[in-house]
């Protein structure tokens, strides 16, 4: 069995609180949510934008990493992630992320398969998209320089994106 770490609702009842939570705000009315609906709708697009490069370049760069980011770094839904998926979609997540172990003892994202992660793009945390490993940029500034700059603009956009739904979300709290 996994041990509990800093991941924030690992737990099934932390995780039913975020959902009481979000659901708390949306009974305000939606008149109010009409900002939060818009700016998710916002950060989708641009998850979809770049969604299919994205796939491509980790077609090309992750089958032959010996330290894959998915296998070494602890994923997890941030607050954002879970504003965003929530007004994108109008549900979250089953559950929070999980490290599990394989039967190596090599610990991994609990959505990491064989053929990759079992999650969209637009269903992931944001981190599994604005991180490109050395490699990779490597590979954009080789092959497709003006693929990376893209890139770079399209995350920069979401995070904004991000920061403009996380204090919408705070306003209508309050």
């Amino acid at each position: 069995m996994d041990m509990i770490s800093d991941i924030p609702w690992q737990m099934a009842d932390d995780w039913n609180q975020v959902l009481l939570s979000f659901k708390a705000v949306e009974n305000k009315g939606k008149d109010k949510l009409t900002e939060l609906f818009c700016i998710a709708k916002k950060i989708q697009k641009n998850y979809e934008i770049i969604s299919e490069p994205m796939e491509s370049l980790c077609a090309c760069t992750c089958v032959n990493c010996e330290d894959i980011c998915c296998m070494r770094a602890t994923i997890w839904f941030d607050f954002k992630d879970l504003l965003y998926i929530y007004f994108a979609t109008g549900k979250l997540p089953e559950s929070q992320i999980k490290k599990i172990t394989l039967k190596n003892q090599i610990r991994t994202c609990g959505c990491l398969t064989q053929k990759g992660c079992i999650l969209s793009r637009t269903e992931r945390p944001f981190v599994c998209t604005w991180y490109l490993c050395p490699a990779q940029k490597e590979y954009l500034k080789q092959y497709y320089p003006e693929r990376l700059l893209d890139f770079e603009q399209t995350l920069l956009t979401i995070k904004g994106l991000r920061n403009q739904i996380e204090e919408a979300f705070v306003c209508i709290s309050f």
